[in-house]
């Protein structure tokens, strides 16, 4: 009685053992243990996923990289526009006219360059963006999407053979804003002394 009660705890044990199946992961082969009846059978293939993950970290990489080169031109356009800003206000001590015409002057001042810079801000946040949704990207896609961002540096801020726009716009603007509040223009239909004689 006891033997067959062992062979039968045996049985069922052996038979739970034997339907299991083992899935063991190495770099760069997927083993697979199967178990069908008391036989072994192992069969080797590559890793399909190992590559999919270095494909993921590479794509991250280059977002990362391409993000990190794109807030960095964008964190210099936001210091030339504080800088701009800050020649814009200093502008008001100048100022010949009422302190409501002279604070209007200055806040078209400083929208029309924040808006002069956001074009440049926006067309890096689009590159961005469009990287981020590309099903393929690399180095090439990497490489491609950095000039572009360094075209709109050069072109935006300038570098030594190039002029920059935005402190062409910028001086501009002070120009404009030095022409409203200190250049004051005579009154129109005579000269003062103009008696008319």
């Amino acid at each position: 009685m006891i033997t067959s009660l062992l062979t039968f705890v045996s049985t069922r044990l052996v038979s739970v053992i034997v339907t299991t199946v083992v899935v063991v992961v190495t770099v760069p082969v997927l083993v697979i243990v199967a178990i069908h009846g008391h036989t072994v059978t192992i069969s080797t293939s590559p890793v399909a996923s190992e590559s999919r993950k270095h494909e993921d970290a590479e794509r991250t990489r280059i977002v990362i990289e391409v993000k990190n080169a794109g807030n960095t031109v964008i964190v210099k356009l936001d210091n030339e526009e504080a800088s701009c800003n800050s020649q814009i206000a200093a502008l008001a001590s100048q100022s010949k006219l009422s302190a409501t015409a002279t604070a209007a002057a200055l806040k078209k001042g400083h929208d029309d360059f924040n808006t002069s810079v956001a074009i440049y801000v926006n067309e890096i946040k689009a590159d961005e963006d469009e990287l981020e949704h590309l099903t393929v990207v690399t180095t090439q896609t990497e490489q491609e999407f950095l000039i572009r961002i360094r075209e709109i540096q050069v072109i935006a801020l300038g570098d030594g053979s190039h002029t920059a726009t935005l402190i062409t716009v910028c001086q501009t603007i002070l120009v404009e804003i030095q022409q409203v509040i200190v250049v004051v223009q005579p009154a129109p239909g005579g000269a003062e002394g103009d008696d008319g004689d």
